[in-house]
């Protein structure tokens, strides 16, 4: 089974994410930054396999490029599940959500076993509103880039630089896969989304937002898809096979 790299293990996606990996059977490194939470991770792991779950700690902000090569060692997969939070203010958010991510999508790109980098994103991280979306779409988009540019620009760089630097490499099995989730909450997942060119107005939960990460992971040929993602009415895996199926992206 493919080695997974969580950054941001701590997160409330990744906490998520990471148990369903390792119920897959997939070895999970979740690097996180408190030395406190890393009995809160190895807990994620299924009781009779708990090495399946490996927490380490570092900083993903303080990290230089020789570190951000060095965690990709033996790593099949990673994800961004990483932020700020809101916390530091603009200049950290810039440093965590932008600088840091580019730096391990870097990483990940020229280490040779890394062949898929999932990004969460946010559904905010786009230049214009989509051509599909209506109004009340249109009004939450101008209203996140009013509330919190910042993180909106942050996201978007990232994202680009993702799909950007992924058409450059010369990698033939390499997949970037752009999640980009609306509102998010933490009720109890649905297991119903909408996935895609979804609308803009719309929130989705924690649970969903992972379930759908680790279904886009084992699933394959999603490269170069930016998958908008709000609750809706397809399953998880029905919601997937549709995208790659039809190839379908939010990009324009």
């Amino acid at each position: 089974m493919p080695s997974i790299l969580v950054l941001g293990g701590h997160g409330k996606v990744a906490l998520r994410l990471t148990k369903i990996l390792a119920a897959q059977n997939h070895v999970v490194t979740s690097i996180i930054r408190n030395q406190d939470h890393a009995q809160e991770i190895q807990q994620l792991a299924p009781p009779q396999n708990p090495s399946l779950v490996k927490p380490v700690v570092a900083s993903i902000e303080e990290s230089d490029d020789e570190a951000a090569r060095k965690l990709m060692e033996g790593i099949d997969w990673v994800v961004w599940s990483a932020g700020a939070g809101g916390k530091g203010g603009a200049e950290r958010t810039k440093a965590v959500d932008e600088h840091a991510a580019k730096k391990f999508m870097r990483a990940a790109l020229d280490a040779p076993t890394v062949k898929k980098f999932l990004m969460v994103s946010a559904s905010c991280a786009r230049r214009s509103p989509a051509s599909y979306w209506d109004e009340e779409d249109i009004a939450t988009y101008k209203k996140a880039w009013q509330m919190i540019p910042v993180y909106c620009e942050a996201k978007t760089n990232a994202d680009e630089y993702l799909f950007e630097e992924s058409r450059k490499t010369k990698k033939p099995d390499w997949e970037d896969i752009h999640l980009r989730p609306g509102a998010l909450t933490d009720e109890p997942g649905t297991g119903k989304i909408s996935l895609g060119r979804a609308r803009q107005a719309g929130s989705i939960t924690r649970e969903d937002v992972a379930a759908a990460a680790a279904e886009l992971l084992q699933r394959g040929n999603v490269g170069g898809l930016w998958l908008d993602l709000i609750q809706g009415e397809d399953s998880v895996s029905t919601a997937v096979e549709k995208v790659v199926t039809q190839q379908i992206t939010a990009k324009e």
